[in-house]
């Protein structure tokens, strides 16, 4: 792979990484409602998904998951039902970010589950790849290359979620969602739920 051919590889990754969804809207509460380790911990196990789903596809494996539509859509249903608990469970927190901070800065694993599970439930992340990698990978490319592919999806992923990490757990922002944390545990619990019931009317609108 050449250096001008791995740049834009980059870009279009990049790309990808900053179009809003439900992704980021998990790395922002964290970041807000629990601080920069917890954001930072959720932004890197969202990479890791990303290079799970990415070294899939490369493989070839996730093509056979693309063809069987049974599948795809159970595992488009699993997704939207984990955005459907998240949501619901934002909704129904009415203490608001300044009674959550003290139990999510005791650790961050429920950061780290969320960030790992929004990535691998998104099955956009797989058709996304899949329409990106045909474009980069030549028929005799090495195993190298692969994780090379792969592993620039997953960096560039966890590095953008992490910048947006640090810049939203700055004293500026988080004292103004400290200040609104109701809203703002409502305003993701609608975002989420919405993603959730169009992915399902997606799914069952053709039947």
């Amino acid at each position: 792979m050449t250096l001008l051919t791995w740049l834009s590889l980059a870009l279009v990754c990049l790309l990808g990484a900053m179009s809003p969804g439900p992704s980021l809207a998990i790395v922002v509460r964290h970041s807000v409602t629990s601080g920069t380790r917890a954001g930072v911990i959720c932004a890197f196990a969202h990479g890791f998904g990303i290079f799970l789903w990415a070294a899939l596809m490369v493989s070839g494996l996730g093509a056979l998951l693309l063809a069987q539509p049974t599948w795809f859509d159970g595992l488009r249903v699993l997704g939207a039902g984990f955005l459907l608990y998240l949501g619901c469970r934002a909704l129904m927190a009415q203490r608001g970010i300044a009674a959550d901070t003290g139990q999510a800065k005791s650790g961050g694993g429920e950061a780290a589950r969320e960030g790992l599970v929004i990535a691998l439930s998104n099955p956009k992340v797989a058709v996304f790849f899949a329409a990106l990698f045909s474009q980069f990978i030549q028929p005799d490319a090495t195993l190298s290359v692969h994780l090379v592919i792969a592993a620039t999806a997953a960096v560039i992923d966890a590095l953008w979620y992490t910048v947006v990490a640090l810049l939203l757990s700055r004293p500026a922002w988080s004292g103004y969602f400290t200040q609104h944390g109701s809203l703002l545990d409502r305003t993701f619990g609608v975002i989420l739920v919405a993603v959730s019931a169009a992915v399902l009317w997606s799914i069952w609108q053709p039947l």
